[in-house]
């Protein structure tokens, strides 16, 4: 419980700066709301009586005090370029970011899975393959690998559908739009993991339990069990670092692919400058990503008392 006490205290303050970023970040880019809602015609007066409306006016820490008030009472704000309120629209799109996490996640771990077993323990032409294969995913960024499977698989070989998303018409069309991206979110995430997986796998704590347990008659399906359970620890920090860099990537794959994610909807707000849904959108990912470390560090905490212990200490 004090582990997990100092970890929440961590996430809070990480949480707190990742506002303060994402609100002075959203705010440097040029330009601003009133040029985009009123048109090349309008007057300065115009501009200054918008800007006064919208609140952007006031110095910037006064405004930042107030957004994240209101954040903290549950009000994200209105969006300019759609005149609604944020927090619905957030809550349309997150919908679709998540089950696109959700199974590039299973993509990535079966990938790493894969890889770092091979690369470790598969017999030497695989162990070459495996080491090639991940050094050419860890230096492929995740839209050219959309852009490649979208031409491929989706122009060239017609097996997949080139965008968008249907959800009322089962889970395999929904499973059959969400592949593809998923896939390209997952392969770099998945060659990471799968790296970290070889490492622990390595570590001579980790290997000399192999042949110890296979010694005392230890049946070979158990024998990977424990070695894994040895190696979760050094992994488990990785595996979480990878599905917020998912997260970050789904910007640019929900675009290609034409989701209604949380990617999509930023980018739709860089246009018009629209600084609430933008910095909601940013917030929510900063969110996700922070939990997601925090629920991984607690499971390896979990997992290997010596952890928490040395935290602890």
């Amino acid at each position: 419980m004090r582990y997990i006490a100092r970890r929440t205290a961590d996430s809070l303050v990480s949480l707190a700066g990742a506002a303060l970023l994402v609100f002075v970040v959203v705010r440097a880019a040029p330009g601003d709301p009133t040029g985009n809602l009123l048109g090349p015609l309008a007057t300065d007066e115009q501009k200054a009586a918008l800007r006064a409306s919208l609140g952007l006016d006031k110095p910037l820490l006064t405004q930042f005090g107030i957004w994240i008030n209101n954040v903290l009472h549950g009000d994200f704000g209105t969006s300019i370029s759609q005149n609604r309120p944020v927090l619905p629209v957030l809550g349309e799109a997150l919908g679709t970011t998540l089950m696109l996490a959700g199974v590039a996640t299973v993509f990535a771990l079966l990938i790493g899975l894969m890889l770092g077993n091979l690369s470790r323990n598969g017999p030497r032409p695989l162990r070459s393959a495996a080491d090639v294969t991940e050094a050419v995913l860890l230096s492929a960024p995740q839209y050219t690998v959309a852009l490649i499977l979208l031409i491929v698989l989706c122009v060239t070989i017609p097996v997949f559908p080139a965008g968008g998303l249907v959800t009322n018409a089962g889970p395999g069309v929904l499973l059959s739009h969400l592949t593809l991206p998923a896939i390209a979110l997952a392969l770099p995430p998945g060659a990471m993991i799968g790296r970290s997986l070889k490492t622990a796998l390595a570590d001579p704590a980790v290997g000399e339990l192999m042949p110890a347990l296979q010694a005392r008659g230890v049946a070979p399906t158990a024998v990977q069990v424990h070695v894994h359970r040895n190696a979760l620890p050094a992994v488990l920090p990785v595996i979480g670092l990878q599905i917020g860099t998912m997260l970050g990537g789904a910007v640019f794959v929900e675009t290609i692919f034409s989701l209604p994610g949380l990617g999509n909807l930023a980018l739709q707000a860089i246009g018009p400058r629209d600084y609430p849904l933008l910095q909601g959108v940013v917030l929510l990912v900063a969110v996700m990503f922070i939990g997601v470390m925090f629920v991984a560090d607690v499971i390896a905490a979990v997992v290997d008392p010596r952890i928490r212990k040395g935290a602890i200490q």
